[in-house]
This record gives C-alpha cells, sequence and structure tokens, in this order.
C-alpha cells in the first residue's frame, strides 16, 4: 500500500471514530403527541384500508415514547391530543377493542400528582366507547369508573361515570353494573340514596336475577345498610330475615 492511500485510510478512520463519538452524545428530540391528522388523511397512508390504519397508528401510540432505547414516562404525554388521537382511531373502526384497552388499561396507568386531572382525558373517550349498547363496550366504562374512584380519588366523577354506566341499555350487562352508584353513595354516607336505587333494581329485575345475587341484594339492603326503616319503608322481607 502507498503512503498516499495509508494517509486517506488513516484520514478517514480519524473522522469516522469522530463522527460516532459526537453521535453517541446525540438524541433524537422528544416531540411528544402531536395532534392526529383527519382520519381519511390517515388512511391515505395504508392505502385507504381503513382497518389496516387502525391497526398501524394504535402499534404507533402504544410506541411513541420509545426514542434511540429510552423510555419517555406517561406522565410527559400530551393528554388532549391522545385524546384527539383515540376519537380519530374511533372514526376508522368502531367496533374493534383495540384502542379502548390503551386507552383503559395502558394510557390509563398513567398517576400524576403534578396533573391529577390527566385521566379526565381518558374518561371522555371511555365514556364514548362505553355506552354503547353493543357487545361488551361497557367494560371500557366500568374500568374508567375504576380509575376515577381508585387513581383518581374522585368520588364526584366516579358516581357520574357510575350513573353513566348503569343507564347504558345493554340486556347482557351483569347486574353489578348497575349496583356502581348505589355502591359508591354508600362510601360516600349517602346509605338511604343508596338504598333506594338499590331496591329498586331488585324490584326491577327479582324475576330475571340469579338467586345468589338476590340473597346478596337482600342482605346488602337489610343488614349493610344503615338506613332507618321507618323513613324508607322497610320491606317485608328485611322482618322475615330478622324474624320479627
Amino acid at each position: 500500500m502507498r503512503r498516499r492511500d495509508t494517509v486517506l485510510l488513516a484520514v478517514i478512520l480519524f473522522i469516522h471514530v469522530a463522527l460516532w463519538r459526537y453521535s453517541d452524545y446525540s438524541h433524537a428530540a422528544w416531540l411528544n403527541i402531536s395532534p392526529p391528522p383527519a382520519a381519511n388523511i390517515a388512511a391515505f397512508s395504508t392505502l385507504s384500508d381503513r382497518a389496516w390504519a387502525y391497526r398501524y397508528y394504535a402499534l404507533v401510540l402504544q410506541n411513541k415514547g420509545s426514542v434511540d432505547g429510552r423510555n419517555i414516562s406517561l406522565r410527559q404525554y400530551d393528554y388532549a391530543h391522545l385524546k384527539d388521537w383515540f376519537f380519530m382511531l374511533d372514526k376508522m373502526d368502531a367496533t374493534s377493542d383495540v384502542v379502548p384497552l390503551l386507552a383503559a388499561y395502558y394510557f390509563g396507568a398513567v398517576s400524576d400528582p403534578d396533573d391529577p386531572q390527566k385521566l379526565n382525558h381518558i374518561f371522555d373517550y371511555l365514556s364514548a366507547v362505553g355506552t354503547r349498547p353493543t357487545g361488551e363496550k361497557w367494560r371500557w366504562l366500568a374500568h374508567g369508573v375504576y380509575l376515577a374512584r381508585h387513581v383518581q380519588k374522585d368520588e364526584d366523577k366516579a358516581l357520574a361515570l357510575a350513573y353513566l354506566l348503569a343507564a347504558n341499555e345493554n340486556s347482557d350487562m351483569p347486574v353489578w353494573t348497575r349496583q356502581l352508584p348505589a355502591f359508591i353513595l354508600r362510601s360516600r354516607g349517602d346509605d338511604a340514596s343508596a338504598y333506594d336505587l338499590m331496591l329498586e333494581i331488585l324490584k326491577s329485575n327479582v324475576d330475571t336475577l340469579h338467586a345468589g345475587e338476590i340473597n346478596f341484594m337482600t342482605d346488602y339492603l337489610c343488614n349493610e345498610l344503615s338506613v332507618d326503616p321507618a323513613q324508607v319503608g322497610n320491606p317485608s322481607f328485611c322482618k322475615e330475615i330478622s324474624g320479627d
């Protein structure tokens, strides 16, 4: 090898090492969640196949915080724009449970003491999806009640979502979804309202309820709720239980 070639090789090697050392300290900037495109424009990238686009962008959202080996905390996400993505994808496929699952169990897992209202954006989406009387969409709203009550610690929000869930017209929902408002009312100290609601559920569904559910509700009404029977018209079955 001639001397000139050796020098040229040494220079190239030096430049290569210098660039490598420089790039080793350079990282892609985290640009957060950008506003979503219109549904038609988003589907254009997948040849107008909306089912494909729905799943593609759901995967993109799931991995949005993985940047050159770094994992961005969900606390840093812009949840307002994230909600816009949820609703945009819902226009592409309103039957799939992929995005509702991500919203409820992945993005809904955030706990941000600096922004406790962040989950409200999740509730807005789960409320829209969970009120649909088809399939088991009610499950997403039920999880929203859990998040509001036990993660956000907002009893008012949990009660509002529970009433919304109980009003779902899906006849296949389990009876506990109708009872949720009563449980929350009791935890708030409003035993009288909880009593009235639970008694109405029992009266309206006694012919279709499983015997185990009837026994539970009867015990809950007569032994758990500390309500003066004279004020609420204690039903006769409570007297039978107590032996009066």
